[in-house]
């Protein structure tokens, strides 16, 4: 079933509550090989590719490419007791925003505002699962969104694969994938996005593209990076 994205638009908005600003106060507690390396001025850089073909009902943008570089800023933020780590975005087309980094337990999530989707949190990976493994999740810090449930599935893909970015060789990949699900009128849940991430050890995320109702309206590849 396939409804307008507007309508979904006026739906959907993600409420974060407690979020305080906090600078570091010790050092990130990750190990030395980790999927998001936390440290203090770390950098990456991706182009972004925007697609919305006149063909696609949920066109966002129009066809556009952008530069689109992740700076951690030295500070942190609190999600209800989920510290986590302030990612600096700025973009060539488009104003500057803060996305956020979390790991913990070997889970690591994305929290970043999104214009089809407001503010989501995203658990992108399980560091110890292996390919196939499957567990749910809430891309908000509470279970609805505007009165209606919402969850993700999320997927270990592949794990321990070769990708080629910007001519760049990463190996030991983990490719995940996260179906985004809502349940309005208590019709039952439905998948309304599509994300799939491909992370590399000690750099974080190389690539990640994103559908919307089984159009591909966005890839972000990684260019370069520069971990502290």
């Amino acid at each position: 079933m396939r409804k307008n994205l507007f309508v979904i638009l006026a739906l959907l908005t993600i409420g974060f509550s407690s979020c305080n600003k906090n600078p570091y106060k010790a050092a990130p507690p990750l190990t030395a090989y980790s999927y998001f390396p936390q440290t203090y001025g770390s950098t990456w850089r991706y182009r972004d590719s925007i697609f919305g073909e006149a063909t696609n009902p949920i066109a966002i943008y129009g066809i556009k490419n952008d530069t689109l570089t992740y700076t951690l800023n030295g500070a942190t933020t609190d999600f209800n007791s989920k510290i986590s780590y302030d990612v600096q975005v700025s973009s060539r087309l488009f104003s500057p925003h803060i996305a956020d980094f979390f790991a913990g337990n070997h889970i690591y999530e994305l929290i970043e505002p999104t214009l089809a989707f407001g503010m989501i949190d995203l658990q992108i990976l399980n560091d110890t699962a292996h390919a196939g493994y499957t567990w749910n999740s809430t891309p908000s810090l509470t279970t609805l969104l505007h009165n209606s449930p919402v969850r993700t599935i999320n997927t270990i893909v592949e794990t321990g694969i070769t990708k080629i970015e910007a001519g760049r060789i990463y190996t030991s990949v983990t490719h995940t994938a996260i179906n985004f699900q809502i349940n309005i009128n208590n019709q039952g849940f439905y998948n309304i996005a599509h994300f799939d991430f491909y992370l590399a050890g000690d750099v974080g995320i190389i690539e990640k593209d994103a559908y919307y109702y089984g159009y591909l309206n966005e890839t972000e590849t990684i260019v370069d990076f520069h971990i502290d």
